[in-house]
């Protein structure tokens, strides 16, 4: 993959190309860059967006929203803040207020916060209109679960570099917390591809990590 930040701002000029407001949007990059880049950020930053735009190209046929998809990846990480239990509402208004700026119509938006919304459990919504969009994108947004053991290891220590805060035997407790809790579900992922070729592989590499904690 080229750059990162040059690609990811290839997919911002192509998702706000509908709008004349050149200020406003580089304004809004800016601000885009800026929160990614924050300095706590290990993982959820910009290369964690990247691979979520890279997975979204090859399953652009399987797609029937690409803006909805393309501004939720950008948007759904955008408030990260390990101290507060809120990011995914407050990145979604973070998005709404963005997005208002370029005229993005009300309907749009709402799914757009569906989306980053859906983040915080990995749950479709019953009767979602775009149900089969918001599964690939939360699959996208969890496919690091299963990478290659080498990757997944370098994935969890930025993980614990970004709560870095807390005492290990507190990171332990909760890290231990959460990934009981997506190992213990039916599914991890939402659609039939991912669950086929990357559920085995997610749940080897989460029990491991959870018998290394």
């Amino acid at each position: 993959m080229e750059n990162i930040l040059d690609y990811v701002k290839e997919k911002w000029k192509q998702l706000t190309a509908f709008s004349k407001k050149e200020e406003i949007k580089d304004q809004l990059w800016s601000e885009i860059v800026y929160r990614y880049a924050e300095q706590h950020r290990h993982y959820h930053n910009l290369t964690h967006i990247a691979f979520l735009f890279d997975l979204c190209d090859k399953y652009l046929d399987r797609i029937s929203n690409r803006a909805v998809i393309g501004f939720a990846i950008l948007y759904h990480d955008i408030v990260y803040d390990t101290y507060r239990p809120d990011n995914e509402e407050q990145s979604a208004e973070l998005a709404e207020a963005h997005l208002k700026q370029l005229n993005v119509t009300d309907s749009l938006i709402e799914n757009i916060k569906t989306f980053i919304i859906a983040t915080k459990d990995h749950k479709i919504p019953n009767g979602f209109p775009l149900a089969n969009d918001l599964g690939l994108f939360l699959d996208f947004d969890i496919a690091i679960l299963a990478s290659q053991p080498e990757t997944y290891k370098l994935y969890s220590e930025k993980i614990r570099q970004e709560y870095m805060k807390y005492p290990d035997h507190i990171y332990k407790e909760g890290r231990k917390l959460a990934l009981s809790k997506v190992i213990e579900s039916d599914k991890i992922f939402n659609t039939d591809d991912f669950v086929q070729s990357m559920e085995a592989t997610a749940r080897e590499n989460i029990t491991r990590e959870i018998g290394q904690l």
